[in-house]
């Protein structure tokens, strides 16, 4: 298993761009500069009100700019909804991307990957609660491209399961749906955060989810392969979160 995986962005480039959104300014930079302000701005405002109850208008008297500006940088509400999406899932991908796993336990770069993702899940708390809230309203092209990187969320995980079952270390069991249930409990940080709270700090719960993880995934040793051995799954604590 490498040392690192990839994770499929939303587009390759910097914050602010996205190709198949027109524009009528012909300096990149400032592209991003109007863009990256338009994301911060729509992202803090479709979390209060919603999608619909934010109008272009309100976006517009929270920015620096004035409504006629605004049409050269996106054409529509829907396009500054993909710019906020897009933004969330490439800094997941960046920071997912950087995981250094370990390439001799399967066992043990699930824990470590699962650990980090949940650490990126809580950062981005808010953010993911609005993406499953609004995602849908997206026309069909961008939302396509988006969900392309959830699902290559998924496959992270799933990759990892994967070689754990070629290893002898996990059951056999479908690596896509592993992957997907990994990823969702990852999410619960946002969805349920309350009740997840209630379990106790980030770290109390990224070890509870462990052990049913690897409750559910572990051959018992008996049935492994020789040289299959556990190892200890869950990564060093970093820090203590609430």
């Amino acid at each position: 298993m490498p040392a690192k995986a990839v994770i499929k962005k939303a587009s390759p480039s910097s914050r602010g761009h996205a190709s198949h959104i027109p524009t009528t300014i012909k300096n990149p930079e400032r592209v991003a500069h109007r863009r990256t302000e338009l994301i911060e701005v729509a992202t803090k405002m479709f979390l209060e009100r919603g999608f619909h109850n934010a109008s272009i208008r309100d976006i517009v008297r929270a920015c620096s700019f004035n409504v006629a500006s605004l049409y050269m940088y996106v054409s529509s509400k829907e396009d500054i909804l993909y710019l906020v999406a897009q933004d969330l899932m490439n800094n997941i991908a960046d920071r997912l991307s950087e995981t250094k796993l370990d390439p001799e336990s399967p066992e043990r770069s699930l824990g470590i990957g699962f650990a980090n993702y949940c650490q990126i899940v809580n950062r981005f708390r808010r953010p993911i609660r609005l993406l499953y809230r609004e995602v849908g309203f997206l026309p069909l092209e961008p939302r396509d491209k988006v969900l392309a990187t959830v699902s290559s969320v998924i496959t992270y995980f799933e990759n990892i399961v994967a070689q754990g079952i070629k290893a002898g270390v996990f059951r056999n069991v479908p690596p896509r749906l592993a992957g997907l249930e990994v990823m969702y409990i990852a999410h619960l940080i946002a969805l349920h955060g309350r009740e997840v709270r209630n379990i106790g700090n980030l770290d109390d719960y990224i070890n509870c989810q462990l052990d049913l993880i690897f409750a559910g995934l572990l051959k018992k040793p008996e049935k492994r392969k020789p040289g299959a051995g556990r190892s200890s799954a869950k990564p060093p604590r970093k820090r203590k979160s609430s």
